[in-house]
């Protein structure tokens, strides 16, 4: 038995084809031979092998766009496992997250739980249609697993965790005027502990870092667009172009419109 769920409409973010759950050894089995998709295969137990390597429990493998494949469960301990299957080419971006091992597209994962979950659903749901939003929605919430289970080698210290959201809320917040009581304020931690974590990963202090990235953003749309001084200035959270003006002389050395003069491409 096999429990599909299926698309029935594109999502212009990311196509999801279809999600399947197996553990019949008639279903869990391809090959030789090759498909025109991106398919990911996450085995929640058992064993079996994917071109000449084993592959086990809390292990999954890639299939790309014309690859040759052939997989089959162990005859002793048949494996069970859920696939993903999308035609999009964004899915080469998720197949770098899972971190899969170059010469074997073999990956390792460590929330099969997650996984399990996934599949119950499926179960409950089997052969029903989805649109693709949905199915993208039902795929994330698979994805998601990755970061509760821990599959990055990566541990992050708090330091680290709190620095990536500064930087990422400075970046999607660089034309307003940020202040560094923003930042204390989202994160909930203090003034001074947010001055140490940029001075050990930056030497500069928040606002030293904030204004940077305003006099870079400003830099690069004035040789990338034609766009007025003015508008430059809103963009980059300065509501004064008189104020902008006088900020970027003292850090380039150049007014705002010698610089692009310069630097037009």
């Amino acid at each position: 038995m096999r429990y599909d769920i299926f698309s029935k409409s594109n999502c212009p973010l990311l196509n999801i084809s279809s999600i399947g759950y197996a553990a019949d050894p008639s279903v869990t089995r391809f090959g030789p031979g090759v498909r025109n998709l991106y398919i990911i295969h996450y085995v929640i137990s058992g064993k079996g092998q994917f071109n000449g390597n084993t592959v086990l429990a809390g292990q999954g493998f890639l299939i790309t766009p014309a690859m040759q494949e052939c997989y089959f469960p162990d005859t002793e301990d048949p494996w069970e496992f859920l696939w993903i299957i999308s035609e999009d080419q964004e899915m080469e971006k998720i197949f770098t997250l899972l971190n899969g091992d170059k010469q074997t597209n073999i990956f390792s994962y460590d929330y099969v739980y997650g996984i399990r979950e996934a599949a119950a659903f499926l179960m409950a749901n089997k052969r029903s249609l989805f649109d693709g939003f949905e199915m993208l929605e039902i795929f994330l919430k698979i994805f998601k697993y990755r970061q509760k289970g821990g599959l990055s080698h990566e541990v992050k210290t708090n330091a680290q965790v709190y620095m990536d959201a500064a930087v990422n809320y400075i970046h999607s917040n660089i034309h307003r005027p940020i202040k560094v009581s923003d930042l204390t304020e989202f994160l909930g931690i203090s003034q001074p502990y947010l001055f140490k974590i940029f001075q050990d990963k930056y030497s500069k202090s928040p606002k030293q870092y904030i204004m940077e990235e305003k006099l870079e953003r400003g830099k690069a749309l004035l040789k990338e667009t034609d766009l007025s001084v003015s508008f430059i200035a809103n963009s980059v959270g300065f509501q004064d172009v008189l104020a902008f003006s006088k900020y970027f002389r003292l850090k380039s050395g150049q007014s705002p419109l010698n610089f692009r003069k310069n630097n037009s491409l």
